[in-house]
């Protein structure tokens, strides 16, 4: 039965893609029209069931109109429903807003700035590269080309203010590559090797069946701890990490078109295993790298010279690649559209929970249906950047897309289920000790909000407009509309206040502090080749064993990474609850001016300690997370 109603739920999602573009522009004057009738002008923000019968009819109205410009669809080639508008639909309806086009505007003066400058790049540097220094002169060229000076403006780098190590330099020590585990573009895939009795990490006993069986792992785990603690031992005392890509195991490989040099030979996809260990001085160290999930697969440790450096980079290229289309565009992007779609389908204008949320799905749309099309298609940056190709990232997605759920937005939860929440045994992890100030700041105002509408749980239940918006997006929803979000984990009902603070504060969170950690570290770490390379090289004029700048991707493909890290890594259109003074209700007002001003003054500051803490001992910094750094939503 659940099944014959996801083949309903699909087949109407696919109609739907059919909607044509005249509904739209017949939606858009409509609205339009609406608008110089004054309809809901002087109509407060509130919740439904307590406006007045006029106020109620005009919210009816303006939903019936939003619901003819906004519908959901399955858009091939990703597995998700999403906003059922083509490119020149989405920028139609976005110019004819004026919330929104001011956002879209600078969006699209930026990808145009980028490309223009790229294209001006490629003609005066028509050679190849040589030294890793070429890389070097890419990233710096691009940077200081597409960036502003200063912590104002659009166009901004984080690390062009804030403390920052000099990656140019340090790229090739081994802390800075375990140290992106903690602070880098993925935070978010080392977990604790435990013991069989555990429901957190990954249990040795189900690690131990891909590692090779021929190679000593005690040992390498022993040099990186600097002790004679036996594994066993390691494992007990919460000593012993990993990242395991499971999602990349027998991963396809794409046809190598951007690598026409002869003797040149792209390594295919891989599925690495590393593990880290804590040393006495719990400070993270790398143990081994076995280089593909196979238990047949090479192992190298830091003492392997060339090979050790060309095993890190097969992490780096199968971590970044997991941090861009995992990490960021499935379960940010792609899990937060039906949202901010079913935003403007069933909350009206005067809804207290539109009035937040729209400074929050600002911009997701247009970077959704522009930007990813771009990575994602068939001759787009995925078919040359990874081995994997186009074909594999939309395999990666489906994979990814099996499991994802509400539960992705659980950060604390996330967190112990990799094993790594107790600060005691993991004591340095600024993702997860920067990330808590800011939850802890979005989940007080996010309440402090929910109080100034919802006097009671009662209120909760009978907002009408609130139970329609979770009721789509769940996939357990019934009705009509019910489900075609299809959110896995999601509650097709709320019925008390602490749910729906629950439910907002993780949606904010996911908007906007979750995607700033994925996605401004790629103007650092992803524009810079050598430290984040997205192929691995075979050359016939570099002997086995020796790492060289031509097991590196070419000039054509490193000016494509550079593109993308441009693309998403420097846009700052706004600043994390800036919008205090645009609220109409002088309570809620006060409150996300009140959180602002905290983030500002008493966050920001203790998090910008931190870090120079942080350079001061040699660790990575992690200033993402620093006011004015985190927008309001997804912007590129």
């Amino acid at each position: 039965m659940f099944i014959m109603r996801l083949q309903i739920i699909n087949f109407f999602l696919v109609v739907g893609v059919l909607a044509s573009e005249r509904s739209v522009e017949e939606n858009l004057e409509r609205k339009r029209q609406a608008r110089q009738a004054g309809g809901g002008l002087n109509c407060p923000i509130g919740l439904p069931q307590k406006s007045t019968d006029k106020c109620r009819a005009i919210r009816e109205k303006d939903l019936e109109v939003q619901r003819g410009i906004y519908q959901l669809a399955l858009r091939k080639p990703l597995p998700m429903p999403l906003v059922n508008m083509n490119k020149s639909t989405l920028i139609q309806v976005l110019l004819q807003d004026e919330f929104a086009k001011d956002q879209f505007n600078g969006y699209a003066g930026m990808l145009r700035k980028n490309r223009d400058f790229s294209k001006t790049w490629k003609k005066k540097h028509p050679k190849e590269i040589t030294e890793f220094q070429d890389y070097a002169k890419i990233f710096n060229d691009f940077r200081s080309e597409l960036g502003e000076n200063g912590s104002t403006g659009l166009y901004r780098f984080v690390t062009n203010v804030e403390p920052f190590q000099d990656i140019l330099k340090d790229w090739r020590k081994d802390d800075m590559f375990t140290e992106q585990r903690l602070s880098g573009c993925n935070p978010m895939v080392l977990r604790r090797v435990t013991e069989d009795s555990s429901d957190v990490g990954l249990r040795w006993s189900e690690l131990v069946q891909t590692l090779n069986p021929s190679y000593e792992w005690e040992n390498a785990i022993q040099a990186a701890m600097e002790t004679e603690e036996t594994l066993a031992q390691a494992i007990k005392n919460g000593d012993l990490y990993v990242l395991r890509y499971e999602v990349f195991d027998d991963m396809v490989t794409h046809p190598d078109y951007a690598e026409k040099r002869p003797g040149r030979t792209m390594w295919p996809s891989k599925s690495p295993i590393a593990l880290f260990a804590l040393n006495k001085e719990k400070r993270l160290r790398a143990a081994a790298i076995q280089t593909d999930y196979k238990p047949d697969s090479p192992v190298f440790a830091p003492g392997d010279g060339g090979s050790w450096m060309l095993a890190r980079q097969v992490v780096q290229a199968t971590d970044y690649a997991h941090s861009q289309m995992i990490e960021h565009l499935l379960k940010i992007h792609l899990l937060a559209e039906p949202f901010c779609v079913v935003m403007h389908r069933h909350l009206s204008s005067q809804h207290p929970l539109n009035e937040l949320l729209k400074y929050h799905c600002r911009g997701l749309l247009a970077t959704n249906t522009l930007g990813s099309p771009s990575l994602v298609n068939e001759g787009g940056y995925m078919d040359i950047l990874p081995a994997m190709g186009h074909k594999g990232t939309i395999l990666l997605l489906e994979r990814g897309y099996k499991t994802l759920g509400w539960k992705d937005t659980d950060f604390h939860g996330d967190i112990k289920k990799r094993g790594l929440d107790d600060e005691v045994k993991f004591p340095y992890f600024p993702y997860r000790d920067d990330s808590k100030l800011l939850l802890m700041a979005i989940s007080r105002m996010v309440e402090d909000y929910i109080w100034v509408y919802y006097e009671r749980d009662r209120d909760v239940r009978e907002d009408e407009e609130l139970q329609a918006y979770v009721n789509e997006l769940s996939i357990e929803g019934t009705g009509p509309n019910g489900g075609s979000g299809q959110v896995k984990d999601f509650p097709a009902v709320l019925t008390t206040k602490r749910e729906l603070i629950d439910v907002i504060t993780r949606l904010l969170w996911l908007l906007s502090v979750k995607h700033s950690t994925v996605n401004y570290p790629v103007s650092d770490y992803g524009a810079f080749t050598p430290v984040l390379p997205t192929k691995i090289y075979n050359d016939t004029s570099v002997p086995p064993g020796v790492f060289s700048e031509l097991n590196l991707p070419n000039r054509n493909i490193s000016l494509a990474q550079v593109e993308v890290a441009m693309n998403v890594g420097i846009y700052h259109y706004d600043t994390l609850f800036d919008y205090y003074g645009q609220l109409k209700n002088p309570a809620a007002k006060q409150v996300v001016r009140f959180y602002y001003y905290y983030l500002k003054y008493a966050v920001s500051p203790r998090l910008k300690f931190r870090n120079y803490r942080r350079l001061k001992a040699g660790h990575l910094t992690y200033p993402y997370l620093q006011h004015p750094w985190i927008p309001n939503g997804i912007q590129t």
